[in-house]
């Protein structure tokens, strides 16, 4: 039996989606959504070794394959410019069924952020450890989502992982 999602996370949907079924994919069902925004539980398989990790990603999926799939996990953008890239994706992606690299390459320049933040934040995620259904947004919910869904990293704190992040970007700059 998979997890569920935080109570807290739950009752947001609950609030966003006001009674009507939350849109989501079975705990491994291999039927991605690309370019949509999805939330889920997630337990790395070298988690031992990985210096943090994310357990509640919201990623955009950008590919997939037999075995898993490739998104860009916001938690790992800073807050702030987490807000001003979401609103960039949902003014890009009105009245679209799924964004485009150009799309998010347009997000990214317009919130002004590099595109090289992005590498930082892409993530590939394995099914056999998905741990929960994946709930997805639509682009109208999605934005205030992003304001409330707060990371659960282990090993390290928000703060020093995206300090880290930060600093990352600045060295590969050079």
């Amino acid at each position: 039996m998979g997890k569920r999602l935080p109570k807290d996370i739950q009752v947001l949907f609950d609030k966003l989606y006001k009674n009507k079924e939350i849109p989501s994919i079975k705990r491994g069902s291999r039927q991605m959504r690309l370019g949509y925004p999805v939330l889920f539980v997630y337990d790395p398989k070298y988690k031992k070794i990985l210096p943090y990790y994310d357990t509640l990603p919201l990623s955009i999926i950008l590919n997939k394959y037999s075995d898993g799939f490739l998104g860009i996990n916001l938690h790992y953008i800073p807050w702030a410019r987490r807000i001003q890239l979401a609103k960039q994706l949902v003014r890009r992606t009105k009245n679209k069924n799924r964004i485009t690299y150009i799309d998010i390459k347009k997000a990214f320049k317009s919130a002004k952020l590099p595109l090289a933040l992005a590498n930082f934040a892409l993530r590939r995620y394995l099914y056999s450890h998905v741990r929960s259904d994946m709930k997805f947004f639509d682009w109208e919910t999605y934005d205030l989502a992003v304001k409330d869904i707060r990371p659960k990293f282990k090993k390290r704190s928000e703060q020093a992982i995206l300090k880290a992040t930060l600093e990352k970007f600045k060295n590969s700059k050079k």
